[in-house]
């Protein structure tokens, strides 16, 4: 959950040097995976939205904006024994002056994750693609990504996985993983480069792609766009839109959500890379979580200075 609590600040805190916020509003949205699921569904597909909430005020907010999104909570497991993953923003006008995260971080509990496996196991077949979005809070067992595994061997379906810990991932041999810059130089063992960073990963990019099993690797490089390799094509590059770093918030489930689509539509890569970045584009223009939906994109493409998307792109240099 991703809550905004907006408010003005005329004045200091008398117990310390601190602002105090009027709160005048609060805006509550589907946050992490379920800002990936909102995504997927205002692109126009429908989807499931599987996870664990805790039993409890966040969580019951969470699901109304998810049915605010036309997102069914049917596959959202409910557990006493968790705390739902919350974000809360306090917000001075347009200025950002804190955030709060809670929510239980731990591994879930064997008869949770036996819950998640059968549905898993039950719904994997019935789509054209599945985006695991695991950032690390627990729910993602060695376990369940086996029995991801174990699936995408059995069913020809388009697998994206993004992932702090793609590692775990090889086995699953993804159809697209979405690395973050920081996550790539980890897994690369690289240094930390301010500029130029298409430039130096790009050397790497079957070393990553190996590492990670995926078929396509897309890293996304903050404000230098973002970089995708493919193991039979040369790299394909795009830029990004500037934005100040607290319109960010989401952007890159956006970008995920809409090259998860893309492929899944058998969009060659250079379409899918236009497309995502066309949708990112959206969303950093706008405060909070947000998404993108169908005729965004497509007035953020006609806004573009892109080459052809029916005409292969000149390589990467």
């Amino acid at each position: 959950l991703d809550s905004y609590l907006h408010g003005n600040s005329e004045r200091l805190c008398q117990e310390a040097p601190v602002p105090v916020v009027a709160v005048t509003q609060r805006q509550d949205f589907p946050g992490g995976a379920a800002n990936v699921a909102a995504n997927v569904v205002h692109l126009g597909a429908e989807v499931s939205l599987l996870s664990v909430v805790g039993d409890d005020e966040a969580g019951d907010r969470l699901k109304l904006t998810l049915t605010q999104s036309g997102i069914s909570s049917q596959y959202l497991f409910s557990s006493s024994q968790r705390i739902t993953l919350a974000k809360q923003r306090v917000m001075a006008g347009s200025h950002l002056l804190v955030r709060f995260d809670q929510g239980s971080t731990d591994i879930i509990s064997a008869d949770l994750e036996n819950q998640l496996i059968q549905q898993l196991t039950l719904l994997f077949p019935r789509y054209d693609v599945v985006i695991v979005s695991d950032y690390g809070y627990g729910i993602l067992t060695l376990k369940i990504i086996q029995t991801l595994a174990e699936l995408k061997q059995k069913h020809p379906t388009t697998l994206v996985v993004d992932s702090k810990q793609l590692k775990k991932y090889q086995s699953v041999a993804p159809t697209v993983v979405k690395p973050n810059y920081h996550e790539t130089i980890e897994l690369l063992g690289l240094n930390k480069q301010l500029e130029q960073r298409a430039e130096q990963i790009a050397p790497y990019s079957h070393y990553l792609l190996n590492l990670t099993g995926a078929t396509v690797a897309a890293v996304t490089l903050d404000r230098e766009g973002a970089i995708l390799f493919t193991r039979d094509q040369a790299p394909v590059y795009v830029p990004a839109t500037p934005a100040p770093s607290h319109y960010t918030s989401g952007a890159g489930d956006t970008f995920v959500s809409t090259l998860a689509l893309a492929f899944a539509a058998k969009a060659p890569t250079h379409v899918a890379a236009y497309l995502a970045a066309a949708a990112t584009a959206v969303v950093v223009t706008q405060i909070g979580t947000t998404t993108c939906n169908t005729e965004e994109l497509y007035q953020s493409l006609l806004e573009k200075n892109y080459p052809s998307l029916l005409n292969p792109i000149p390589s990467y240099a």
